[in-house]
């Protein structure tokens, strides 16, 4: 799992996708910071699940990256987009409306390691 991202601004990469693709669908956006981050849906879902305190499954996040913005899904995820900005440390405004223009000032949320009760020096 990748630490914290940067918020000083995109990568590069998406910066250049961004610009070449201005009519994203707000799931499009959701897709291309995650992939940047490098999480799978699966941590997405979790990490939303742990801050709204509301089941989110694999395959309602998977759902919202593929549906359009007047979809019936999308509106629902739209009750969760201030707290997923924050979990990818943006504004929730670049996120529905896009694009990054600016850096963003959100803290991103950081999950603490497990080690599973053992001594990360003994496994060394």
């Amino acid at each position: 799992m990748r630490g914290p991202r940067n918020t000083e601004k995109p990568s590069r990469w998406l910066r250049l996708h961004i610009s070449m693709t201005s009519n994203q669908s707000i799931g499009e956006r959701l897709h291309l910071l995650r992939l940047e981050l490098g999480w799978s849906a699966a941590e997405c879902a979790y990490r939303l699940t742990l801050e709204i305190n509301e089941l989110i499954v694999p395959e309602t996040w998977e759902t919202w990256e593929r549906a359009a913005d007047h979809e019936p899904s999308m509106q629902t995820f739209l009750r969760y987009a201030t707290t997923v900005s924050r979990m990818f440390g943006i504004d929730p405004d670049s996120l529905v409306h896009g694009p990054w223009n600016t850096p963003s000032s959100a803290d991103v949320i950081a999950l603490a390691e497990h080690t599973n009760g053992t001594n990360r020096e003994s496994l060394k």
